[in-house]
């Protein structure tokens, strides 16, 4: 019994390692390609070869001609492997059992992917409930620009542009690209794409990075996983009078700001904004 427990322990190992190395082989959000697992060689080849087998049905990756490789499909394939790969190390079961816990029916309907519409979310939400407090399996790093305008004494306006998806008013910048040789190089980018103005360093404007970055955590509501986002605010000082040539991009008021809702009535996510305002050390007046 001890032999076939080891036996088993060694394979869940392997499991564990080969999933671990899938993920880590996915293409990445940021544009950067992913790369080709082999499998030829592997200890316990012929075990693990029919795992990648059951990974390939489910979607996941892609087998080579040979089926001796694997390409992993795509960063959402990434992620899930790599939630799945933690439910193995921790021996838990992929599906809660909700009748044996004693979950009534109705609360199982009132479960957010009980329907199992997205396979993800749902693998991600079971890692969770097995796993609380662990990291997040999709992470990114974004730049954002505080661009500040002083109108009157004590007063002083922010600009935001309108998030679609979101639905929020956000501080502009977004998710560093692959092809971004820096969080600046990102930022620049993002500026020039979200207020359609084209921007140049210096002549237009300077940038200041205001270490530490905001951390923000939440359950992404494209993907329905846990994401962690590290935003990293700059100062953005601009050379001459910026023109606002879309309405998806305004000047929003300190009392906007704090409230968390713009005149319009849509939210403001201003959580990387109020995180720099809060420092002790930050002053707006000597901007």
């Amino acid at each position: 019994m001890e032999t076939k427990h080891s036996a088993l322990a060694l394979r869940r190992a392997r499991i564990c390692i080969l999933l671990d190395e899938l993920a880590a082989a996915a293409p990445r959000e940021d544009g950067r390609p992913g790369r080709l697992v082999e499998l030829e060689g592997v200890q316990d080849q012929e075990y693990l070869l029919g795992v990648v087998d059951m990974v390939a049905t489910m979607g996941l990756v892609r087998l080579t001609s040979d089926g001796l490789g694997a390409w992993v499909v795509s960063p959402a394939a990434g992620w899930a492997l790599r939630a799945w790969c933690d439910l193995v190390a921790a021996e838990a079961p992929l599906v809660a059992d909700w009748q044996g816990a004693g979950v009534t029916p109705g609360e199982q309907l009132r479960h957010p992917f009980a329907k199992g519409a997205n396979f993800l979310a749902a693998l991600d939400q079971r890692r969770q409930e097995v796993l609380p407090g662990s990291l997040a399996v999709r992470e990114i790093e974004a730049a954002v620009g505080l661009v500040a305008q002083s109108r009157a004494a004590d007063e002083w306006a922010f600009l935001f542009t309108f998030d679609q998806a979101a639905g929020a008013w956000q501080l502009p910048g977004g998710r560093r690209e692959y092809t971004d040789a820096s969080l600046e190089a990102a930022l620049l980018r993002e500026l020039r794409e979200e207020l359609a103005v084209e921007l140049h360093m210096p002549d237009d404007l300077h940038l200041r990075a205001l270490p530490p970055p905001f951390v923000g955590m939440r359950t992404s509501p494209t993907y329905g996983l846990r994401s962690r986002t590290c935003f990293y605010p700059f100062l953005v000082t601009l050379q001459h009078e910026l023109p606002l040539v879309t309405p998806h991009v305004r000047w929003l008021t300190m009392a906007e700001v704090q409230a968390g809702r713009a005149a319009d009535g849509a939210c403001v996510a201003a959580e990387p904004l109020l995180h720099v305002l809060n420092r002790s050390e930050f002053d707006l007046g000597a901007l």
